[in-house]
């Protein structure tokens, strides 16, 4: 198979070959070498790479297309990491059943091969490994589980993994070990990367599992004693984007133009964090005179019993309390705070990603906010909040998994109104609507894993479209059938359940 460039929206490409781990070397080569300019990202996944960029014009297909589609010869990564495993998963003896072979056996099998990291996905630092004996090749459990422990060693469609972290999952568990395959606090964060050589070390017990890496905490001026945190109020930046090889996605405000008008109105740097509160809520008290500023979509603010207008910088006296209410028109308020907040940036962010619960956690009763000194001017006095049109209308690219749906599944996209569902989040915008139908030849094809991005349209089997979100999972198992670029998801932010939503072709 020759290498094929699929577009993947306006800023990204999918490159599918035959060989996607020599591909995805290639491509770092590449880039190292100068090959390609402005890319942010790349993401090896089971059959493509996705490569993301700055900008649409750094897109360069002819560069991308020209790689080679072959692995180079001669070891992937001299780097082995050896994993020390208890065998005694759940799973252990129906794995030793349906492999015709006794528990001792399945041991010695599994712990004997070499394995190489094909890729990471699912969550941060889960790599799958390749080179499994074809003797313990089994399928997934028919019902995952609800939770599966951190540490847990697992078989499954020929893979083996470790789970990072707790999670549901169905795979079958063999083992475990008390390795930390991910901390954001480490250098490396990811015990695992793409190319690596993997061994499993049969041990009959195991050690004290290892604290995790310290890290000092961050200083700041305590400014704001937070009273109530709302439904869900984050701290967010502009995301960590560059990580995708390790699984770990880049997150962010969801209103990335919000969140550089909010910092701009307060003198501010636009990339400082902020607030992102959902649905209002959030209650805060100020510890010292300060200023801030809240973008939205018609938020309502109050300072003790005033209501102050949204869009405009807000002196807040020692010992005032600021209440955030619920929007008029929208969903989700952006708050700047004079200064920018102050919180140890994981991996050079400081956001809340609420898939892989890497960043800070939401605010609470009783949590201080630290601010930095301000370093800027404040020169804009005001600037107009426009509400949330009842309809939206998105442009969208198609994705590189139309082929799938064909022209009827195209059509019936761009000529259907659907509604924004109350299922929706930061991790995907679900819509209710007429369903996207496979074409005959793609009914009951499985998607081998591949990396997503903001504003990638997915159709499940059930045909309802979902909207990534800033916080979607690096890589994803459903066919994307177009694309909503970056820049216009901002304002599916503010889409309440029910808003309409409307696609049209991107000219």
């Amino acid at each position: 198979m020759s290498t094929v460039v699929h577009p993947m929206g306006t800023r990204a490409v999918l490159i599918e070959t035959a060989n996607p781990l020599g591909l995805a070397r290639a491509i770092a080569g590449g880039v190292e070498h100068g090959q390609l300019t402005g890319v942010i990202d790349i993401v090896p996944a089971a059959a493509t790479v996705l490569v993301r960029f700055d900008s649409p014009q750094n897109v360069d297909v002819p560069t991308l297309a020209s790689l080679p589609s072959q692995a180079p010869s001669g070891p992937v990564d001299q780097q082995v990491v050896t994993i020390p495993v208890l065998y005694d998963g759940a799973d252990l003896p129906e794995v030793a059943e349906v492999s015709g072979m006794a528990l001792e056996e399945v041991i010695a099998v599994h712990a004997a091969a070499d394995y190489t990291v094909d890729f990471c996905g699912f969550a941060p630092g889960f790599g799958y490994l390749s080179g499994v004996p074809e003797r313990l090749h089994v399928p997934r459990l028919a019902s995952p589980r609800p939770r599966v422990p951190a540490g847990s060693v697992a078989l499954a469609a020929g893979y083996t993994a470790v789970y990072p972290t707790e999670s549901p999952g169905g795979w079958r568990l063999i083992g475990r070990t008390n390795l930390a395959m991910f901390d954001p606090h480490r250098e490396p964060s990811s015990l695992l990367a793409p190319g690596m050589t993997v061994r499993f070390d049969p041990v009959q017990a195991l050690t004290a599992t290892e604290g995790a890496a310290t890290h000092t905490p961050e200083t700041g001026s305590p400014t704001w004693h937070i009273l109530d945190g709302g439904p869900l109020t984050l701290i967010e930046d502009l995301g960590r984007p560059g990580h995708g090889a390790i699984a770990l996605g880049p997150s962010g405000a969801f209103d990335h133009s919000a969140l550089r008008l909010a910092n701009r109105l307060v003198g501010n740097a636009e990339s400082l964090p902020g607030l992102e509160v959902v649905g209002g809520g959030l209650s805060m008290r100020a510890l010292h005179t300060t200023v801030l500023a809240a973008v939205g979509a018609g938020p309502l603010l109050r300072v003790d019993s005033i209501s102050i207008s949204a869009g405009t910088p807000v002196t807040v006296l020692e010992g005032q309390i600021v209440d955030v209410l619920m929007p008029e028109t929208g969903l989700r308020t952006t708050l700047a705070l004079r200064g920018g907040i102050r919180s140890t940036a994981i991996l050079g962010s400081c956001s809340s990603d609420t898939l892989s619960g890497v960043g800070p956690d939401p605010l609470t009763s009783g949590d201080i906010i630290l601010l930095g000194e301000p370093s800027g001017a404040m020169v804009v006095d005001h600037v107009p909040m426009v509400g949330v049109p009842s309809e939206l209308v998105l442009p969208v690219t198609p994705g590189p998994r139309s082929d799938w749906f064909g022209l009827p599944g195209w059509e019936t996209l761009l000529d259907s109104l659907f509604t924004v569902s109350p299922r929706s989040d930061r991790i995907g915008v679900r819509l209710d609507g007429p369903t996207l139908d496979r074409l005959p030849a793609a009914q009951g094809r499985e998607l081998p894993p591949e990396g997503m991005v903001k504003g990638a349209i997915q159709v499940p089997h059930g045909g309802q479209p979902v909207i990534l979100g800033p916080d979607h999972p690096v890589t994803g198992g459903y066919p994307v059938i177009a694309v909503v670029d970056e820049g216009d998801v901002d304002v599916l932010a503010q889409a309440l359940p029910g808003t309409t939503v409307r696609f049209a072709a991107q000219r």
